[in-house]
Parts: C-alpha cells; structure tokens; sequence
C-alpha cells in the first residue's frame, strides 16, 4: 500500500490559517445557489424592503455566531457542536448534537449539488448523470486529498466568486445610472416579514461548517470565532447588495413585474443586462458554488464523524487518518452518505425541487445543533454568571430566537419535511438511549 494511503489512529494537524479557514467557510454559504433559493423567496415575500430583510436575518444569525464566537476560544479540538455539547452538558447530549449536525451537514452538501445539478442541466441540458459527476467528483476528490489542496481551490475559487458578486451590484448601480430607490419605502405586512426573515437566515449560514475543523486550525482559540463572524457579516452584506441592485435595475427599467414572475430571478436579470456575457459567468457560479458549498460541508461531516469516534460514539475506523492528514473512513462515509441522500430522490424530483427540500430539512437540522450550542454556553457561563452577563444574556437570547424559529418553520414545513426531522431526531435519542453508557 502507498505511504500516503497508509491510515493510523493519530491527531490532525493544524495547519489551517485564518484565510483558509474564511475561504471554506465562504464555501459553505454557496452565495450564488443562496441567491437562486433563499433571496429569491425573501424577494418575493419583501419585494423593495427585501435587502433590509436579509440585513435583518443576518443580524439573527450573528446571535449564534457570537455564541460561537465565544465556545470556539474555550473548545479548539476538533468537532465543533458536537464538542461543546459533549465537554458541557453530557455525554447523550453530544451524541444528539453530533447526530443531528451529521444530518444537518450531509443534507446541506448534498442540497448544493443538487442546485447545481439544476443550474448545469438549465444552461447546458446535460443529462442528470454528467452535471452531477461535474460537481461530485472533483469535491469527493478535493475532500480525499485532503484539508490544504482543498483550502486552496476554496480560496482560489471564492476570491473569484467574490468578484462576481462585486460586479454585479456594480454593474447593476451603473445600469441604472447609480439612481438609487428607498427600501423602505414600502414595507411589508408583518406575516410576510416574518416569512422573509425566516428565509434570509438561511443565506450567512457557511460558518456553521467551520467549528468541526477547529482541531486543524492554528490558534483555533482567536480565529474560529473571528472567522464565524466576518463570513456572517461580508456574507450577508454581500447578498443584501446584491439583491439590492436587483431590485433597483429592475425599477429603473421597468422589469420588475417580469423579474417577480421569473422562477429565477437572479438568471433572469443576468441574461437580460449582461447578453452573452453571462453564460459563462452563470455556468461558473453554478459549478464553483456545487463545489465549494458540498466540499464544505463534506469536510465538517467528516470531522464530525471523527471527532465522535475519539470519543466512542462511532466505530473506531472512523479516527484512522492517512498521512495527508485526511480521517480517511469518515471520508468515504461521507461521500457514501452524500451519494445516498441525493442521488435516489433525483430519480423522483427535479432537481431544484430537491434542492429546495434538502435545504428546508438542513435548516431544521441547523437550528436544533445552534440551540445546543446555546444551551452549552448558557450552562457555561452560569458557573460564572457574574463576570460574564453579557454571554449569558446572549447565549439566553440566542437560544429563545432560535428556539422561537424551529418551531415556527416546523408549523410551517411539509408534514412529511417535519416527520423526517423528528423520527431522525428521535432516532439518535433511541440509539444512545440504548448504548451503554460510560463516562459521562
């Protein structure tokens, strides 16, 4: 067997800078596929005041990224959620907690492929199979290869993809002769705000697949918890702009009523102004947000797995790592978990409907796993609740906000969206009810 796929218990290394680690994370927000899903819909619910709603969604957000913020300077090892909930509240919690973000995580990366495998099959009509293996392959490969030559395709990757971004608010602004319109001019009824905002959490969420790498990043105490919360401000600004010249080109052209009425706007109003240039910049965007969003969450999926075998919560293989520092078994249990959660619905639904539900159920997912992180440093704190009211206070207001959205999008989702969460859910309850307990 070759040195390099040679695989022993060991410790990954850290080896991560903050760059590398912004960049990944970035990765993990897909700002373009946000765009084709989460924005559009805040879009159609707010219509002008739809960039304050993004704003506002991403104020929420950056309540559990404070709170992350200040769990990420106490808990550097790797695994992220899953280890605060383990060293803080118990072992059957951070069972849960790891349990409900591998499901939180694989949904989410597959949920990018699929919005991919939408976007190559609209602008190519490429048969299912070959968009797929366009975006599939290259990610299982990155993530096998390991954490470097992948923060390198990220960093490469999301610096043009910024740049992207950054053209189109520019060039939206000069379309319409930099004459900008009042967002809040016409503010929308309370329900439908509400909706809004719901779906505008959805956009600066890349962070969440950070906190699993910490054992990889040097001096995890400062730069987990600073990179948490830069991605959730440049990211959310970011799409809040976006959507703003949008909006605005659209007004001063008079294509409002035709970009409300596009299934995808962002396309729409990209084809419209930037003519044949925009293909490839579509094409692009569509691939390199496949890429990057399930890279992403590919890797936080396989440090969770490891992090939970360090601990005895999943087969000891899952900790063996090859000498490019990847957990080699996590890995293939990824991209076979990745695999199975995408590629049998695709035989049954379009692709951006799979999307669209992949990301509903990762949502879900994602608000129980930052409710734990919330619980764990309530419980934290509380030990020195005097010197530190200001993160008790926030990890409180956290929890309740998180708490108050689960809920509501659980009212609101699909019964058989809703039943999967909780029978999956209440499925890790019943497994680590039923292991025997040692430790904690």
């Amino acid at each position: 067997m070759p040195k390099s796929f040679e695989a022993s218990r060991r410790e990954l290394r850290r080896e991560l800078r903050f760059l590398d680690v912004f960049f990944m994370s970035l990765g993990g927000q897909a700002p373009f596929l946000s765009m084709l899903t989460y924005a559009t819909a805040v879009l159609l619910l707010a219509t002008y005041f739809a960039p304050i709603v993004v704003m506002v969604g991403t104020f929420v957000v950056l309540l559990n990224g404070v709170v992350v913020y200040w769990l990420s300077k106490k808990h550097t090892e790797t695994g992220g959620y899953f280890n605060y909930a383990f060293k803080v509240l118990s072992r059957r919690l951070g069972f849960e907690t790891g349990w409900v973000y591998a499901f939180y995580s694989a949904l989410y990366g597959a949920g990018y492929l699929a919005g991919s495998v939408f976007i190559l099959s609209y602008l190519l009509s490429t048969p299912l199979w070959l968009s797929l293996a366009v975006v599939f392959v290259p990610a299982a490969l990155l993530l096998v290869m390991g954490i470097k030559p992948s923060t390198k395709y990220a960093i490469f990757a999301g610096s043009l993809e910024i740049g992207v971004l950054v053209a189109v608010v520019v060039s939206t602004l000069y379309i319409s002769r930099f004459t900008l319109y009042n967002p809040f001019s016409s503010p929308p009824q309370p329900s439908s705000l509400l909706a809004g905002i719901l779906f505008a959490i959805g956009i600066p969420t890349g962070y969440g697949a950070i906190t699993p790498v910490s054992g990889e990043v040097k001096d995890a105490a400062k730069s987990v918890g600073r990179v948490a919360v830069s991605v959730i401000l440049i990211g959310g600004s970011l799409e809040a702009m976006v959507l703003y010249g949008l909006v605005n080109v659209a007004i001063h052209t008079g294509s409002l009523s035709v970009l409300l009425g596009s299934q995808v706007p962002v396309i729409f109003i990209m084809r419209k102004f930037a003519g044949a240039l925009s293909f490839p910049l579509l094409l692009f965007a569509g691939i390199n947000d496949g890429i990057l969003g399930s890279l992403s969450f590919m890797t936080a999926l396989s440090r969770n797995l490891y992090a939970m075998s360090n601990r005895s919560l999943m087969p000891r293989a899952m900790g063996l790592v090859r000498t490019n520092g990847t957990p080699i078994v996590a890995a293939m249990v990824t991209i076979a978990a990745t695999a199975a959660v995408l590629i049998p619905p695709l035989f049954f639904l379009a692709p951006f409907q799979l999307f669209l539900a992949l990301g509903a159920l990762a949502g879900l997912a994602n608000l129980f796993v930052h409710i734990s992180a919330n619980i764990s440093l309530v419980k934290s704190s509380m030990h020195q609740a005097g010197r530190r009211v200001p993160q008790l206070g926030l990890a409180l207001a956290a929890a309740v906000i998180s708490g108050f959205v689960l809920v509501y999008s659980l009212a609101l989702s699909p019964n058989v969206m809703a039943a999967l969460f909780v029978g999956y859910a209440a499925l890790g309850l019943a497994v680590v009810m039923l292991t025997k307990s040692r430790g904690r």
